[in-house]
């Protein structure tokens, strides 16, 4: 080849594979994608956006999770991602409501629902789902004894219930929190939270799966009556009179109450500590499915990959500071010092997720007996 010819060809080729590389989605360019999310991302694009139902993605999170979601298929900056926050209970009646009526609004439903999603799956009301990442999570899953349905629900991350308290407020100095003894050990008396399980499902499944795993529940309740706690449901609240030294011990919340609390008030990473118990902890799996009637049905089965890949599991573990079970999975630096190593505790599920229900008045009566 001439060096006429190389100039020329230099000259023209170099600009056309510019254009080329400019018309490829943005996903091409970067992050490597599983030929199932590949093959989402044109008609997620054309759809425009995505709504997630849940109880747990704060705001916080919810501002990483969608520039995330659209930069890795470069979804294009009118994509909106929703995230519609509310509780246990709303999320579940909200979408059984829509299920019921046959009109949707929300395209992914997120939550601790085992009994839910077995009946809604039972009545087909889940888009079947082809993941190129599941694999990485199902093992673990399985080995944590948590309820999964695939091809329509999968579980993308959970948290479990962990001893949290202040070290700074008085009498707590020298408190450890490693096992059950340590939340009703005489130096808490006038220190402590009782959760109301009455009023939570992942609650009364903590309890049900402990006791599942050999643990006297209603002899710690009584242990823990005889330290005069308070009794309240919401893991917030109960976080702020821990902050406040109110009561400064609480047995049942979650790292991530603690961590954004830190992230508002750096001084309170000095202070605030997260325990374990080392009879095991009952792992909290969320459910997540694709309503088969969602008016997103692209962009929310693509949503789920994205849950499920680890760039996705990276913004859900270090801004919502939950677990996950993704195989050899490292937890980023931000988040070690909130959360276990999962491959060095005991993990605990329950034997029966779905028909854990109908223990569920006998367990809340023991629980009533000694705090109402």
């Amino acid at each position: 080849m001439s060096a006429r010819f190389r100039s020329f060809a230099l000259r023209v080729c170099a600009p056309l594979a510019a254009l080329a590389l400019l018309a490829l989605p943005a996903s091409s360019l970067g992050a490597s994608l599983t030929p199932q999310e590949q093959k989402l991302i044109r008609d997620a694009k054309k759809e425009g956006s995505v709504t997630v139902i849940n109880p747990i993605l704060g705001d916080y999170t919810a501002q990483k999770i969608g520039p995330a979601f659209v930069k890795r298929y470069g979804l294009g900056d009118g994509f909106k991602f929703n995230n519609l926050r509310k509780g246990t209970g709303a999320t579940v009646s909200q979408v059984t409501q829509e299920i019921k009526a046959g009109k949707f609004t929300v395209d992914v439903h997120i939550v601790s629902a085992p009994g839910f999603f077995a009946a809604a799956q039972k009545q087909g009301a889940f888009a079947e789902l082809d993941s190129g990442h599941w694999k990485d999570h199902v093992e673990l899953v399985e080995k944590a004894g948590q309820y999964h349905n695939y091809p329509y629900v999968v579980v993308p991350f959970a948290y479990t219930f962990q001893p949290v308290w202040n070290s700074s407020c008085p009498g707590m100095a020298n408190i450890s929190a490693t096992s059950f003894a340590d939340t009703v050990q005489p130096a808490l008396k006038g220190k402590t939270i009782s959760p109301d399980i009455t009023k939570s499902t992942t609650y009364t499944n903590t309890v049900i799966g402990l006791m599942q795993a050999g643990v006297d529940m209603n002899g710690l309740w009584d242990k823990l009556k005889a330290t005069d706690p308070i009794v309240e449901f919401r893991t917030e609240p109960k976080m702020q009179m821990v902050i406040n030294c109110e009561r400064p011990f609480d047995m049942f919340n979650i790292p991530s109450r603690v961590y954004h609390n830190v992230v508002k008030k750096p001084d309170l990473a000095k202070v605030l500590k997260i325990g374990y118990f080392k009879e095991g902890q009952v792992m909290l799996g969320n459910q997540a499915a694709v309503l088969k009637g969602a008016p997103h049905l692209n962009a929310g089965k693509l949503m789920i990959e994205f849950l499920l890949s680890k760039e996705g599991t990276d913004v859900i573990v270090e801004n919502e500071i939950l677990y996950t079970f993704r195989k050899n999975y490292e937890i980023p630096p931000v988040a070690r010092p909130y959360l276990l190593d999962l491959s060095k505790i005991k993990l605990l599920g329950l034997k029966d997720w779905v028909g854990a229900a109908k223990e569920f008045k006998a367990v809340r009566d023991q629980w009533t007996k000694r705090f109402k």
